[in-house]
């Protein structure tokens, strides 16, 4: 898992940036951000190196995450070619697992039932990488479901079961207060032109499995209009929207249109900077990104119908058919579905 998917972080680092970075999330340093996050919360101490960095681009030890947030009751386990996980079921660690809730609980509640944000850089920072850690943590009570069913909780809490409800609401809290602290990390790492290129995802990395790229599309044909296809992702927020696609690869390009007439804008990842553009949007459409990524949430605060983990054939097939003419699509926030309805020049 790539840290800078889903935060607000630059696309790759300097050297300085990355020293500062290990810093943050240094186990070995009783002092470290991430070390006082995880006293602060009870949470064991992380082993081994947390981050690695591929190309100036810092990803994380997700086996040593789910240890350290599960009290090492669950664990990351290679299955049939991928990854499944795997509780460790021992007597002895139910007392320390249920005693870390107990202190992720009090300090969750604290953080989202009106406490003033922190005015000090160091405290923001604090505050934003335990209530992430805290996130994974609570996470673990919810039941096994698939991710259209968590994504639907999120859009619709009223429609989760009631044995889950707070704990959706807690999480609903939790992005609301880390969207306000997230300046915190811009004031740390100050942005930068983003690049045109995306940094190249490693084949391999830790123990992870090697990743495959999907073959690419054949290019549809210009001369007869592409038949209507509809592809499924994960809900963010409701509402049905029937509009012109607007495909978006670099904010830098991005013409900002008529408000009289929003298009829907379709990214390749629900990036933090994309939010920057949300103001001239009917609807987003994400082919990456969790339903609770930095962008996802300001979309659900804001009410903007929003669908995300469409898939990247999804963006190349929008991508492919915009090049020919005017693509309209008809989406379905609440269902997660997204329709290609037509092309015209």
């Amino acid at each position: 898992m790539k840290f800078s998917e889903e935060a607000t972080l630059p696309p790759s680092f300097t050297p300085d940036e990355q020293r500062r970075f290990e810093q943050v999330y240094d186990p070995s340093d009783a002092q470290s951000l991430w070390s006082v996050s995880c006293a602060l919360l009870g949470l064991p101490a992380s082993v081994g190196p947390l981050v690695c960095w591929y190309k100036n681009v810092p990803y994380v030890n997700w086996t040593a995450v789910v240890a350290t947030v599960s009290c090492g009751w669950i664990e990351v386990v290679d299955k049939n070619g991928g990854w499944a996980y795997a509780e460790r079921k021992s007597i002895l660690g139910i007392p320390r697992l249920v005693r870390s809730q107990w202190k992720i609980e009090r300090y969750v509640d604290g953080r989202i039932n009106g406490a003033a944000l922190p005015v000090e850089l160091a405290a923001r920072l604090l505050e934003s990488t335990a209530l992430g850690l805290a996130l994974q943590a609570i996470m673990q009570r919810l039941p096994s479901n698939s991710p259209q069913e968590f994504a639907t909780w999120l859009s619709a809490p009223d429609k989760a079961p009631l044995t889950v409800r707070k704990t959706i609401m807690q999480i609903h809290g939790i992005q609301r207060r880390r969207t306000q602290l997230s300046n915190a990390w811009l004031q740390l790492f100050p942005p930068r032109p983003a690049r045109d290129v995306e940094p190249e995802t490693p084949e391999m990395f830790w123990d992870r499995p090697p990743l495959f790229d999907s073959p690419p599309l054949s290019a549809p044909s210009a001369s007869a209009p592409p038949a209507t296809v509809e592809w499924q992702g994960l809900s963010v927020c409701a509402g049905q929207v029937t509009g012109r696609a607007v495909i978006v690869k670099s904010l830098r390009d991005f013409t900002p249109p008529d408000m009289s007439d929003l298009p829907v804008l379709v990214f390749a990842r629900a990036k933090p900077d994309t939010v920057e553009i949300f103001p001239h949007a009917a609807a987003l459409l994400f082919a990456e990104g969790g339903a609770l990524s930095h962008a996802c949430t300001i979309a659900r605060e804001q009410g903007i119908p929003c669908v995300t983990g469409l898939g990247p054939e999804f963006f190349q097939r929008v991508e492919e058919l915009s090049a020919h003419g005017k693509t309209w699509l008809s989406m379905d926030g609440a269902a997660g579905n997204v329709k290609v309805l037509q092309t015209k020049n």
